[in-house]
């Protein structure tokens, strides 16, 4: 499976409320990082990677710049599913 967004690519990002599944572009130590929401609090939004490499962490709100926008499987239901999806089948590839 292959990440929906590759590295030094350019995205569109849509300030507003974030859901479950949708992926999130944040501020982190002075670098914007892109990766998907798994649960959302009215202070920020937890955020991990779809490989499951990376543990959920909390971002406050205020380092949040928004929602990237980038076709069907970045976010929603669908954006959900996907994550689901490769966070189970990643450790089958990590040694392959």
């Amino acid at each position: 499976m292959l990440p929906i967004f590759k590295p030094g690519q350019v995205v569109l990002v849509r300030p507003g409320w974030l859901n479950a599944g949708d992926c999130a572009v944040y501020l982190y130590r002075g670098r914007n990082l892109l990766h998907r929401v798994t649960k959302t609090s009215p202070a920020g939004a937890w955020l991990a990677d779809d490989a499951g490499r990376l543990e959920p962490h909390f971002v406050p709100l205020e380092d949040i710049r928004g929602k990237a926008l980038g076709g069907p499987l970045s976010g929603g239901l669908a954006g959900r599913f996907y994550s689901s999806l490769r966070r189970r089948l990643s450790p089958l590839f990590i040694n392959a």
